[in-house]
């Protein structure tokens, strides 16, 4: 029997039928949306995981399009009710119809409605389940409870670095008269990646030394805003050592983050501007207290130089009072002195004039003794001519002894002196083997003791 061999247009025709006969009428699927683009023509096509597939590898999911007519719809139906928009990681409920694309060879779902209501609550679950985890460990309060600084200057901006919302907050800030600091951490706000990029950039700012941390973004759809309901975010944010602002453009509902943010702001320029009324109410406290301390200190100035009037005439009134006793005082011990004076003058004189004849006959007596001094040097002078010259015959007389006596006339008539190696004379008996020096007038002989022996005894003439 012969095989039947098809064509790639009767297996693909065969296909396509099979798959009408299978699934005739429109159907509802339900999954989360993955790898969202839009064609130049204004098609949209994505694919449809299961929730929570995403990082599994294999996943499990069909392609799905939505054509430039159905979609318009879908999306004035998106934006009417709860204004969504698709995006990437958003559950949904779809309805159409199973067709095969012969020309890519593949099975796709041409989507034609959604039901927004889906989404809606499955986003409302999400963000209820996160916040019951959070408030289970204590989260949702913990950054709230962190003390904003008086002048919270030194800023950290979580955001898309020259966005809108990027823009909006800083030239704010850079508006006021306040000296603000910036420190930027680039994050992803919309997107797949979004959550990641979120909580890299916060946790980047921990680190750094900060009075304040603000997370903002412009408006959007509901579903733009879904990563600031993401649990990793919120823990971000709850974990921060100092307070975190938020500002995202939530117009009604309220996120996650905003829940467990220190303050929630609608908009990012609203965010910049809390900031500032936090920092002019100080400078405002500031000057009120600078006036209140000037208006004290002029106070207690204007008292205290009444004061000063009051004690400045009271010590004049004393001074004066004090100087005519001391004037009488002194008129009194002046008169005292004067005449106490003139009784030391008359007694001085006396003095003076038995002074003064003390002082003649102190001049006599050194005149007399000064004659005795002439004569008793010219005496000196002639025994001490006398002494020297005995001295100098005595000092030539012993010169002459000292050169007889000394070693080299000695050696010159004929003696010798003799020492061993260490140099000293050599006195008595030399052992065997001694090295000897033989000192001469004019030479110094080298020598080793062979032999030796002890002088006899000299006689005397009486034994001879």
């Amino acid at each position: 029997m012969a095989v039947h061999t098809w064509t790639v247009d009767e297996l693909c025709s065969a296909v396509g039928d099979a798959l009408r006969a299978i699934f005739p009428d429109e159907l509802w699927i339900r999954g989360e949306i993955s790898g969202l683009r839009r064609s130049p023509a204004g098609h949209l096509y994505f694919d449809l995981i299961e929730p929570g597939a995403s990082g599994r590898g294999a996943d499990t999911r069909i392609s799905v399009v939505a054509f430039r007519g159905q979609l318009r719809g879908i999306e004035a139906v998106l934006r009417k009710v709860g204004n969504l928009a698709l995006e990437d990681g958003i559950e949904v409920r779809i309805r159409g119809r199973v067709d095969y694309y012969p020309p890519q060879g593949r099975v796709q779902f041409m989507m034609n409605a959604i039901d927004p209501r889906y989404t809606l609550g499955q986003l409302a679950a999400d963000k209820d389940e996160v916040l019951r985890l959070l408030a289970a460990e204590g989260l949702v309060e913990a950054n709230g409870r962190r003390a904003l600084a008086l002048v919270p200057l030194r800023v950290g901006l979580v955001t898309s670095d020259d966005s809108a919302a990027y823009n909006d907050f800083v030239d704010e800030l850079h508006s006021s008269p306040y000296p603000f600091e910036i420190v930027l951490a680039d994050a992803r706000v919309q997107g797949t990646d979004a959550e990641a990029s979120l909580v890299a950039a916060i946790t980047t700012l921990h680190r750094r030394s900060l009075d304040v941390i603000a997370v903002v973004r412009g408006g959007g759809a509901r579903t733009d805003l879904v990563a600031f309901d993401r649990e990793a975010v919120a823990r971000a944010v709850a974990a921060s050592p100092v307070p975190v602002f938020v500002g995202i453009g939530h117009e009604i509902d309220r996120s996650v983050v905003d829940e467990v943010c220190h303050s929630s702001l609608k908009t990012p320029t609203a965010c910049a501007a809390a900031l500032i009324d936090r920092v002019r109410i100080f400078d405002d406290r500031l000057a009120q207290l600078s006036t209140s301390i000037a208006t004290h200190a002029g106070h207690r100035m204007a008292r205290a130089e009444e004061r000063l009037e009051r004690d400045a005439r009271q010590l004049a009134r004393a001074t004066n009072s004090t100087l005519r006793l001391h004037a009488s005082q002194l008129d009194t011990a002046a008169r005292r002195t004067d005449a106490g004076a003139r009784r030391a003058v008359q007694a001085a004189t006396l003095r003076l004039g038995t002074a003064r004849s003390t002082l003649v006959r102190t001049r006599t007596d050194v005149e007399r003794a000064s004659r005795h001094l002439d004569t008793a040097s010219a005496r000196l002078e002639t025994a001490s001519a006398r002494s020297l010259d005995q001295a100098d015959r005595r000092l030539a007389a012993a010169a002459q002894l000292a050169s007889a006596l000394h070693p080299d006339r000695i050696l010159a008539r004929g003696f010798s002196v003799t020492r061993d190696e260490a140099g000293a004379l050599v006195r008595s008996v030399p052992a065997v083997g001694t090295g000897l020096v033989t000192q001469t007038a004019d030479a110094s002989i080298e020598s080793t003791v062979s032999t030796a022996r002890a002088n006899d005894p000299p006689t005397s003439p009486e034994d001879q």
